[in-house]
């Protein structure tokens, strides 16, 4: 919440369409669905902060920038040194990985990726 904090304004409303948060440029506002707790909460927090960090325009404006919010919010979330433990313990499976890890499956995915796009992070 901090971190949002430094970067614009957050709040809370029942959100439609499936969507568990938006950053709102315009408004400088960081809006969450009053009903997500926990690790959602903290998930998709962290992804909306991605895209207020880079003042996004609009909800899912191209795959890159929704794949670059995701991957910034699993650097955000993931620390490596605990990654490379989940990955050994659950041979790679990302349910296991992402309880462990606390977070949403798709931000295993991301950290994933990110590893792929960039070989320098990984723990040795």
């Amino acid at each position: 919440m901090e971190e949002a904090a430094r970067y614009c304004r957050l709040d809370e409303a029942r959100l439609h369409d499936g969507k568990q948060g938006v950053y709102i440029r315009q408004k400088n506002l960081i809006l969450l669905d009053s009903r997500l707790c926990g690790v959602q909460l903290r998930c998709v927090l962290a992804h909306e902060i991605s895209h207020a960090r880079h003042m996004d325009a609009g909800c899912r404006v191209d795959k890159w920038v929704e794949r670059r919010a995701d991957q910034e919010a699993a650097l955000m979330l993931i620390d490596p040194m605990e990654y490379a433990y989940a990955e050994t313990i659950y041979e790679g499976n990302v349910m296991g990985m992402a309880r462990e890890l606390n977070v949403l499956p798709w931000v295993v995915q991301a950290y994933r990726e990110r590893l792929h796009d960039n070989p320098n992070l990984v723990v040795q």
